[in-house]
């Protein structure tokens, strides 16, 4: 054929044209996809909530997620060593947590004296601390997740360390290793972290130790949420899971960290623990739970409603009154 018989080239035009229109197709291809997964991790978090009779029609939209740290050895199945309470409202996406010192002086099913609560766990494991925990607060008990300090540890590797802000000089040996911190916001490593939710050498004790827990455990989602960590997520939540027994799937936990990644968590998660005071029975250090606090404490985390945000012409009328 001469070049003058040559097929001339398609115009640059026709090109281009085909060329955004394999692009319009890959971008509705992805928003179909986006939406798709939006929809199933929507779905996702609706089946969290199970069926609630008419008597805990308080708890519509939330779930109770009892987590559970052990000093289990290979040897033995352990005590409970940390004991929180998670009440997550999915509605208005916050978080309540409650930790339950862990000499706290309760009944156990089927024991005949008031013992430490952490006993709960040696005793049957955590059926019988949820069960414990359910007869101490009068709610329902959904989901639970147990780790030990194993598990801890790995946990805090996964996410690559967990920023914390260390209240006081920390520093003490123990059986489990030296627990050497100075204070001041900083990374912490996995023995680091172990040491920082263990001290219990301060003016507040186990309340105090709680309440680091707390952090802790913020810490580890605040870490999970990074933009580095987040895109890692498919691998990250199972890397977790192996090392948490729990009752929640991977995919409710990846629906879970979907709802909550964009939360602020300095106003959506509150946290306190049960009020009391430590008294000595028959040689042993108890936390005596205030019974007449109890019930307030169980409606303020379990049942009140958010704090509404107030509108601008609310907030110009409260003014106009000052």
């Amino acid at each position: 054929m001469s070049k003058k018989e040559a097929k001339p080239e398609a115009p640059q035009k026709d090109r281009t044209g085909c060329l955004i229109k394999i692009i319009i197709v890959l971008l509705v291809a992805l928003l179909l996809a986006l939406l798709g997964l939006h929809f199933y991790m929507q779905r996702a978090v609706e089946q969290l909530v199970p069926e609630r009779p008419v008597e805990e029609e308080y708890l519509r939209g939330r779930i109770n997620v009892l987590v559970v740290g052990t000093d289990a050895e290979e040897y033995d199945a352990g005590r409970a060593d940390s004991i929180i309470v998670f009440n997550v409202d999915l509605d208005n996406k916050r978080v309540n947590a409650l930790s339950i010192p862990r000499d706290s002086r309760v009944d156990i099913p089927g024991y005949q004296n008031k013992t430490k609560i952490n006993h709960s766990y040696a005793y049957g494991g955590i059926d019988l601390t949820k069960q414990t925990v359910e007869n101490l607060l009068h709610v329902p008990i959904d989901y639970y997740a147990v780790t030990n300090f194993a598990g801890f540890e790995d946990i805090v590797e996964t996410v690559g360390g967990v920023y914390i802000d260390v209240p006081i000089r920390m520093r003490t040996h123990t059986w489990y290793g030296d627990i050497d911190l100075q204070p001041g916001y900083q990374l912490l490593d996995a023995k680091q972290a172990l040491g920082f939710v263990r001290y219990r050498y301060d003016a507040g004790g186990d309340i105090s130790r709680g309440k680091r827990q707390q952090q802790f455990l913020k810490a580890v989602f605040l870490r999970v949420v990074e933009p580095q960590n987040l895109i890692k997520l498919p691998t990250l939540v199972p890397q977790i899971m192996e090392q948490v027994e729990t009752d929640l799937t991977t995919a409710d936990l990846l629906a879970l960290v979907e709802l909550f990644k964009d939360v602020d968590l300095e106003t959506a998660f509150v946290t306190e623990s049960l009020a009391g005071h430590s008294q000595t029975i028959s040689g042993g250090s108890y936390w005596i739970v205030d019974e007449e606090a109890l019930p307030e404490t169980v409606q303020r985390v379990f049942y009140a409603e958010p704090p509404q945000e107030e509108t601008e012409g609310e907030a110009q009328d409260k003014d106009r009154e000052r």
